[in-house]
């Protein structure tokens, strides 16, 4: 089976665009880094791992690095929306020993914006953008003031709300399905041992995953065991080590598979990243 990449590594460490989509969704993937999703307008329904929501005009999504997500329009056939997307590494230069402006993503999955905050996230954003692809004298310490702004006010809309979760609309098969995988990653994992924990034909339930997710069961589970693998090789794990506490039994296949998905082996990715953030520091 052929496997599709579904992580998305980013390339800078800031990204700003503000788009109409006109595509009616896509399928389960994960970045290397924060996204925040603004939904400007249109109907969609949005999925972050176990989690599902029905978006408005004014909903603020909030995902961090590693979380498989997708997005699928429920109303028309297109949609507006401002993505911001942020390196891990980044992230971390960007807050103070009093603020840590990551606080938000570990506390809610979305938020809701009235319109008078969607229009200065919207102005403050294009700023971001604008010196993001202009690249001129003091570009990159605006692109630092624009970006800080906009999670300070995340941050601050996110504490003055009471953050109910929205409506899971996420079938609970699949989101029962997520769970165990997400518990046992480490474990061996197959569509008979699914079917004997959730009491369920193993065939139907990979049916239904893919109906919602847009990938194969296989598929997320290799997915998920490869983001664990750069989350351990980015802290500096030995990749043999890597490979066993990520859920592969054998380093020749986990390289093999590592490689296929990120375009390096795991000792090219972890080299390349260490070296990134000790520039970054």
């Amino acid at each position: 089976m052929v496997i599709e990449r579904t992580l998305d590594a980013l390339k800078d460490n800031i990204s700003c665009n503000h788009r109409i989509i006109s595509y009616k969704g896509d399928f389960f993937h994960n970045h290397d880094g924060y996204e925040l999703f603004l939904l400007l307008n249109g109907s969609i329904n949005y999925y972050i791992e176990r989690l599902g929501m029905q978006l408005q005009r004014g909903d603020l999504v909030l995902i961090k690095p590693y979380d498989f997500h997708r997005r699928e329009v429920v109303q028309g056939d297109s949609y507006e929306r401002i993505v911001i997307n942020i390196k891990d590494s980044y992230m971390k230069t960007l807050s103070s020993d009093k603020t840590n402006v990551a606080g938000c993503f570990n506390k809610v999955s979305s938020v809701r914006l009235n319109e008078q905050q969607i229009a200065e996230y919207t102005i403050i954003a294009h700023h971001l953008g604008k010196e993001l692809e202009a690249d001129n004298y003091g570009s990159d310490i605006l692109v630092d003031s624009y970006i800080k702004q906009i999670l300070v006010m995340v941050n601050r809309i996110s504490s003055n709300q009471n953050n109910e979760t929205k409506n899971n609309i996420m079938p609970s098969l699949i989101s029962n399905t997520i769970a165990y995988i997400e518990e046992n990653i480490t474990e061996e994992i197959s569509l008979n041992i699914l079917s004997d924990i959730l009491h369920h034909n193993g065939t139907y339930i990979s049916r239904c995953f893919k109906n919602i997710t847009g990938i194969s069961l296989q598929q997320y589970i290799i997915q998920k065991r490869i983001a664990l693998a750069k989350k351990y090789l980015f802290e500096g794990y030995p990749p043999k080590d890597v490979c066993f506490l990520s859920g592969f039994n054998d380093y020749s296949n986990f390289s093999r598979t590592f490689k296929k998905q990120t375009g390096m082996s795991p000792k090219q990715y972890q080299a390349r990243n260490l070296k990134h953030v000790n520039c970054e520091v």
